[in-house]
């Protein structure tokens, strides 16, 4: 769910931190770097039903937070330890803790949870009403998303130009 994580990150992060030098470019793609990293380390490395693993856990989001904290410094680092945020936020929105073999990954073994299973699949299309709280989750992540669209005019070119430039929200 794409527009859910998009949606959820960036109303959390509004919620609980505001527009104070929040890079919300970092925050969005943060929160769909697991579902990137875990299809392609699942080509390679990992198999089974959930796809949900090593990016889905909380190893992952404390190496990429020490990764930034170490690799990055000054405004630099605030900007690009969005990525930490979006990434422990993606977990929340997904639930994470109720798949603990995932979520607190060796801890219980090396075996991650059969579920819950990603979401994504041909199934979504060719069966969607087997899939409404899939479909719901995007439509409240499109409306989260609308909402911050217009709440700070993003539709107007300047306004776009200067948040795709620094990722701040202005009033």
């Amino acid at each position: 769910m794409i527009l859910w994580h998009l949606g959820v990150a960036a109303a959390l992060t509004y919620v609980t931190l505001g527009r104070r030098r929040i890079d919300y470019r970092f925050i969005l793609v943060g929160a769909v770097l697991p579902d990137v990293v875990d299809p392609i380390l699942g080509i390679f490395l990992f198999d089974g039903p959930a796809g949900r693993w090593v990016a889905h856990s909380l190893l992952a989001f404390l190496a990429v937070t020490m990764f930034v904290l170490l690799a990055f410094r000054g405004e630099r680092r605030l900007a690009v330890f969005g990525l930490a945020v979006g990434w422990l936020l993606h977990l929340v929105a997904d639930g994470m803790w109720a798949a603990p073999e995932t979520f607190f990954w060796p801890l219980f073994g090396t075996a991650f949870a059969v579920a819950p299973k990603e979401p994504y699949s041909w199934a979504l299309l060719t069966a969607p009403a087997d899939h409404v709280w899939t479909w719901a989750g995007e439509l409240a992540g499109a409306a989260l998303l609308a909402w911050f669209w217009v709440a700070f005019e993003l539709g107007a070119g300047h306004r776009r130009r200067v948040f795709l430039k620094d990722g701040h929200l202005r009033a």
